[in-house]
């Protein structure tokens, strides 16, 4: 128990740790990333993921982006407590904020910085409501061997179920990682949420289809 307990405290210590470094190295990039090119990589994304879905599919995705974004910055207040916060001087509107000093360039790339999860949480949408028959499939079917497996001995795999969840785990610390960081999968990009989220269904599926009551 006592191990088992220290594990638990352990894994939570590096998943804060991990945290930390996401926002610390967010912060970083937001501070030395000139605007003007910090929105010129946004913008390629979208343009990227324009060109991978259909005219309307886009335009609702786009139109859902600026919402959530506009939600975010204006909407909650929040963004503009930061604003006031950062540089109490200056008028909290952001449309004034020119310069070339870090705060005015944390001020600025902040609400590109907003526009980007807000893209990237609508391509989340957008390919979850795709890809859901295909995940329900997948673990539907490893339902039904589950079933099977509860009627025979042996097969019990408990290490591979353990390494499974140990590999979710680890996938949504890259899930909030790509909702901040610049883009680093490049052209995939538009599929990247695809990809992940049948990986996460396989792993799911992986552990029910292992995880029965069958003994060696």
């Amino acid at each position: 128990m006592k191990t088992a307990i220290t594990s638990k405290h352990t894994r939570l210590e590096i998943l804060l740790l991990l945290s930390s470094l996401s926002v610390a190295a967010m912060l970083l990039m937001l501070l030395l990333t000139e605007p003007d090119e910090y929105k010129s990589n946004v913008l390629q994304e979208s343009y990227q993921i324009k060109g991978a879905i259909s005219e309307n599919d886009w335009n609702v995705l786009h139109n859902e982006t600026l919402f959530l974004q506009d939600k975010w910055v204006n909407g909650s207040g929040l963004y503009k407590w930061f604003l006031s916060k950062l540089m109490p001087e200056k008028d909290t509107e952001w449309d004034g904020v020119i310069g070339s000093t870090f705060q005015e360039r944390l001020a600025i790339n902040g609400q590109i910085l907003a526009y980007q999860i807000a893209l990237r949480i609508m391509m989340f949408k957008y390919w979850l409501f795709v890809s859901l028959p295909l995940c329900l499939a997948l673990i539907y079917g490893s339902v039904n061997r589950h079933k099977a497996n509860a009627y025979r001995f042996g097969g019990a795999k408990p290490n591979l179920v353990r390494l499974y969840i140990k590999i979710i785990w680890i996938s949504f610390c890259l899930f909030a990682f790509f909702m901040l960081a610049p883009n680093f999968v490049g052209g995939v990009l538009p599929y990247f949420p695809f990809i992940y989220l049948i990986g996460i269904a396989l792993l799911i599926s992986g552990i029910i289809r292992n995880f029965h009551k069958g003994t060696s």
